[in-house]
This record gives structure tokens, C-alpha cells and sequence, in this order.
């Protein structure tokens, strides 16, 4: 293959015409007005203070020559988008903006909560958390009113497996060494909430899944299974091959890169399976949205959260709820202290701004239950061979205000007493 030449003042087009450098800057800021330019003025003028070439390359490269490709609508990149800086949980200024991108390229308010909520089911509870704070503050700044929805159906009280979630379950590498019990409560849980709510189809659901597996870095099975799942509910080969290219400016070559060989295998099995078009269809004729999941909320476990987390919107209290996370399940309050002393254990090992709530709740949770200051130490102290001193570090940062906090309270009290 001949190779391109570039010349300085132009780019090669993937067509392979020669492009004028201005031509590529104006299809960027086009791209960028319709995800929105209010939000990117202040970045446009603090890179141009930096170095003129910065925002050029990111108007040009990021957005002219990544988002801008075809196979893949803005609308769709837009939930990608959103879905991977939520479950990364470090782009809280981007997470903003992509999440207003999505209500200008054509989503709803209620689609777009519940892809930040479903970051909760891979990602972990505290960071769907921070992500809802930051759509709801974007969206009262735009008079945004999130509309509290009813679930399509009541839910049953079995497990109902769809096809879709049958192929998640038997295409899990490790899932048929767990005991049975506990094979159908993996099931339930990861795939029976993944599956649900009435706000995104199921097919959009399984996209923004794929987004956020990549974006939880060296997931190979996971990526595997759900790149799969995607061809399932009617994704094609190009469209799933964009979204790779999509995240290399989020993730970063280095772990896309190895992701490519894992899509090639699976399109390559799809290939041989089904038909030439890089899509799985299904047999049945019933809708790809109609085969749900419901799965029962008492299963799940508990989560101390952050009290003003259930005020912040109907909808938001409600997805907690059905998580099981608002309520405690412990046969003794031994049984909850402990519970609580490892969640903070866990949580320091994480380390990230996303989690410092959460932590400050179950830090107060397991006062509450009874645990000591020096319990609390001690639990944080054990994420030091696991995470290094920077997370215990962290931990300690979060544990101290709310010991400051709880200090000044008793102060308070006292003197007014």
C-alpha cells in the first residue's frame, strides 16, 4: 500500500483527498456547536492562553478526525461518550459537558440519567453517584425538570431470563465454577439490572455497557462478552469498530489497542455463526426492547449512602432503592460494623474523588453502628499493601473530616448545654 503523504498544509481526509488544514478545523467546530459551545468557549480560551496548537489539535484530531467519522451518529458517540467519563469517575468539567451533548444531539433528560445510573451496576454505586450530581446540577442550570417515570411492569417475583441475558450468562468464562446458588444471584444481579428500566431500549443499554467495560481498562472478558452482546442486540461490526476508535482519545491507545485483536476473534466467530453483516439476529421475533429481565431488589446488598443522595431526584431514589442499597440486611449489628469497617477498606484501595461521599457515609455509618475512631484507622490502614500510601493517605484525608465535623458538633452541643 502506497503511503499518504502529508503535506503542512493540509490533511489527508479518509476519503485520501488532501484536506485544507481549515477545512478539518471547521468540520471539528462544527461537531463541537452541535454537542454544544457553551461549556467549551472557557476550555477554547484557556488552551489558546496555553498554546494555540493545543486546542487546534484537540478541534482537529479529536473532534474533526475521531468524532466526526460517520459509521457511528454523534447521537450514539454522545452516549458513548458519557457512559465511559462516568465510569472513569476523574472528568467531572467533560462528564458536564457530554452530558449536555446528549440532550442537544437528541436524547431525553430520563435517557440520560439512566445511562449515568447504569454506570452504578459495572462501575460501582459511588460512581453513578458523582455522575448524577453533576447531570442534575447541568440540568437545573438549563430548567431541566427530570420526569419520575413508572416501570413498564410491576416486577415478578422469579427470575425471567431473556435471550440476551442467557448469552451473557453462558458466555461468563467463570460463571460455571460458581456454585449454583450463587451462579443465579451473580446472574440477577449483574445482568437482571443491566438489563432493565424503561428510560433506554435495551439496545442503547448494551452500547453504553461495551462504553463503560472498556473504559474499566484490561476487562478482556468482560469486553469480550459484551462486544458480543452488542452484535446480539443488532449493533454491526462497523459501528462497534468506531466506537474503538472513539476511545482511543478517552483511554488512550495503549488499551485500545489489544481490545482490537479480542473484536477481531469475536467478529470473526460471528462471521461463522450468523450472517455477513457483523449482526447477530435473533431467532425470535419478538422485539430485541421486549426481552427484559426483572429481577427481584431484596437480592442485592447494601450500601451506605450519602443522605442527601435520595433528595436529589424521585427517579435517583427509586434506582437506589431497587438496587438495594438503602437498606441494611445484617442479622446483628456486629455483622453490620464489620460489613462497614470492609467497605472502607475497599473503598480507600479505590481512592477516587468519586468515592470520597460515599466513604465520609460509611465512615459515619460505622460510628454509628458502634465502631471506634481507631477501627476506623485500622480498616484504612489496611488498603496500604494493596493501594500505597497515596489511597491510605486519601482515606485518612476523608475519615478526618468527618471526624472534625462530628468533634465541632459535640462542641456545639456542649455549649449550648
Amino acid at each position: 500500500m502506497q503511503e499518504q503523504k502529508r503535506e503542512p498544509n493540509g490533511v489527508a481526509h479518509s476519503s485520501g483527498a488532501l484536506e485544507p488544514r481549515n477545512a478539518q478545523y471547521d468540520r471539528g467546530m462544527a461537531i463541537i456547536h452541535t454537542i454544544g459551545s457553551e461549556g467549551f468557549d472557557t476550555l477554547s480560551a484557556a488552551l489558546d492562553r496555553l498554546d494555540p496548537d493545543f486546542k487546534r489539535m484537540l478541534v482537529e484530531h479529536g473532534y474533526a478526525e475521531l468524532i466526526a467519522r460517520p459509521k457511528l451518529a454523534l447521537k450514539h458517540r454522545e452516549l458513548v461518550t458519557v457512559a465511559v467519563l462516568s465510569a472513569m469517575g476523574n472528568a467531572d468539567s467533560a462528564l458536564k459537558y457530554h452530558a449536555s451533548g446528549m440532550l442537544n444531539t437528541g436524547w431525553s433528560a430520563e435517557e440520560l440519567l439512566e445511562t449515568v445510573l447504569h454506570t452504578s451496576v459495572f462501575a460501582g454505586i459511588p460512581l453513578a453517584i458523582a455522575g448524577i450530581r453533576i447531570v442534575l446540577s447541568m440540568l437545573s442550570e438549563r430548567g431541566i425538570e427530570v420526569k419520575d417515570k413508572t416501570r413498564q411492569a410491576a416486577r415478578e417475583s422469579t427470575w425471567r431470563e431473556s435471550r440476551l441475558a442467557q448469552l451473557l450468562r453462558s458466555q461468563h468464562e467463570q460463571i460455571d465454577s460458581l456454585p449454583a446458588e450463587i451462579r443465579e444471584v451473580f446472574t440477577e444481579v449483574a445482568y437482571g439490572a443491566a438489563l432493565d428500566g424503561p428510560a433506554l431500549s435495551l439496545r442503547d443499554r448494551q452500547l453504553a455497557t461495551l462504553a463503560i467495560v472498556l473504559a474499566k481498562e484490561n476487562q478482556w472478558s468482560a469486553v469480550r462478552l459484551h462486544l458480543k452482546a452488542c452484535a446480539q442486540v443488532g449493533w454491526t461490526r462497523g459501528e462497534l469498530t468506531e466506537v474503538l476508535i472513539q476511545l482511543t482519545g478517552y483511554i488512550g491507545w495503549p488499551l485500545v489497542l489489544p481490545v482490537t485483536r479480542i473484536a477481531l476473534e469475536v467478529f470473526d466467530e460471528i462471521a461463522r455463526e450468523h450472517s455477513s453483516d457483523g449482526a447477530i439476529r435473533s431467532e425470535s421475533s419478538e422485539p430485541v426492547e421486549a426481552l427484559d429481565a426483572r429481577t427481584p431488589a431484596g437480592r442485592r446488598s447494601a450500601l451506605a449512602v450519602p443522605k442527601d443522595v435520595a433528595d436529589l431526584s424521585p427517579l435517583v431514589a427509586r434506582y437506589l432503592e431497587e438496587m438495594g442499597s438503602t437498606t441494611s440486611r445484617f442479622d446483628s449489628i456486629e455483622e453490620a460494623r464489620a460489613s462497614r469497617l470492609s467497605d472502607i477498606a475497599c473503598l480507600t484501595c479505590l481512592a477516587r474523588n468519586a468515592d470520597a461521599d460515599v466513604l465520609a457515609a460509611h465512615v459515619k455509618a460505622a460510628l454509628s453502628l458502634g465502631a471506634s475512631r481507631q477501627d476506623i484507622v485500622d480498616a484504612i490502614l489496611k488498603a496500604l499493601p494493596h493501594a500505597g500510601v497515596l489511597a491510605v493517605q486519601y482515606g485518612f484525608n476523608v475519615a478526618s473530616k468527618v471526624f472534625g465535623t462530628i468533634d465541632a458538633t459535640e462542641r456545639a452541643e456542649i455549649q449550648t448545654s
